[in-house]
């Protein structure tokens, strides 16, 4: 009876309310286009069900089952479904917002252009799962399990990712921002035009990993082992590297404006056409890196050991160097030239107003 009542609601557009079909079986059900409210699914079967263009607000769905089901331009709005399963269902633009989805089990599930937002996915499995254009959105994602999942455009934020399963995580221009991987051992994963801005990335191990375009706007990446790591084109402005380890790192036309990298290991580094200005790297290690056309103006590097390094053209304008050894090293440099020092001091660029100033 309630099964009728169900589909003569979505039939008639009138919202399904308070109806309850706990352990009913609805595989194969088709269901578009309808407003379903407070309803009570717990167990039930939607197994190859097709849902379309449908809104379900406050049902219960615990325990419920969604394998191989289709659902496009759904919304599911503080649903309790821990326990379901959603193993190689599809989704496609749907929204699920503030549910709780803990323990749920999406292995090799195809999501599209779909969005999880301040839900609860705790112990929740995507193993083998493809994300394509979605998000993962300010969740709890304790244990959430990622083994052998393909990322690709998606984003996940504002997550603590510290105890996530990320085995064999395949990813292509994924966005991980304001995420916590500290102390997190990611170098079997790809990680190139990776957007981690704000991400916290503390005593991560990323030694070798293709990082390429990648985007550390306001990391932390304290005593972070980026050795022989590829970052061409990356950018680390305002990032903290702090005893970071860039050892042999392809630091290519990197961007490190007003980041700081005091005590940082940057031996033997390539780092042609990379930006430094502002930057603190005190007390750093560029022995024998790679320097031509780098700039390194109005950079704090006092204590920094130059050592070996190769220069061409690199440029030291207004610089502070005290106490930096230069000791064989090769190549030309360019020096503070006291003009451009000059009018940089009336440079409402870097001049503070007499407000600002007090």
């Amino acid at each position: 009876m309630s099964i009728d009542l169900l589909l003569q609601s979505i039939k008639h557009d009138w919202p399904a309310r308070q109806l309850v079909l706990d352990g009913e079986n609805l595989s194969g059900l088709r269901l578009h286009n309808g407003v379903i409210l407070r309803c009570s699914f717990r167990g039930c079967s939607f197994v190859g069900a097709d849902l379309s263009d449908l809104i379900l607000q406050g049902c219960d769905l615990t325990g419920a089952s969604f394998d191989e089901a289709t659902l496009a331009k759904c919304t599911f709005v503080e649903c309790p479904a821990p326990a379901t399963h959603w193993r190689k269902a599809t989704f496609k633009q749907v929204t699920l917002m503030a549910c709780d989805l803990s323990r749920a089990d999406f292995t090799a599930a195809q999501l599209t252009q779909t969005t999880m937002m301040r839900c609860n996915l705790g112990e929740a499995s995507l193993r083998e799962a493809v994300l394509q254009q979605s998000a993962i959105m300010e969740c709890q994602i304790v244990r959430l399990v990622l083994e052998a999942a393909t990322l690709q455009n998606s984003a996940i934020t504002k997550a603590d990712l510290r105890t996530a399963s990320l085995d064999q995580l395949r990813c292509d221009t994924i966005m991980f921002s304001d995420c916590d991987l500290s102390e997190r051992d990611l170098t079997g994963l790809m990680l190139a035009r990776a957007n981690l801005s704000g991400a916290k990335l503390d005593r991560a191990k990323m030694s070798g990993v293709d990082l390429s375009g990648g985007i550390f706007a306001g990391a932390s990446l304290l005593g972070t082992d980026l050795s022989r790591a590829t970052l061409p084109g990356a950018l680390f402005a305002k990032a903290d590297l702090r005893g970071a380890n860039l050892r042999g790192a392809n630091l290519s036309q990197c961007i490190f404006v007003d980041a700081r990298a005091d005590s940082g290991d940057f031996s033997n580094a390539r780092l042609e056409m990379s930006v430094f200005t502002r930057a603190s790297a005190k007390a750093a290690s560029f022995r024998g890196a790679d320097m031509p056309y780098a700039l390194m103006h109005h950079a704090k590097v006092d204590g920094s050991d130059f050592s070996g390094a190769r220069f061409l053209r690199t440029d030291f304008h207004c610089a502070t160097t005290e106490g930096s050894l230069f000791v064989g090293h090769s190549g030309s440099s360019l020096e503070t030239e006291p003009q451009r020092a000059v009018g940089e001091l009336y440079d409402p660029a870097h001049v503070k107003s007499w407000n600002e100033a007090r």
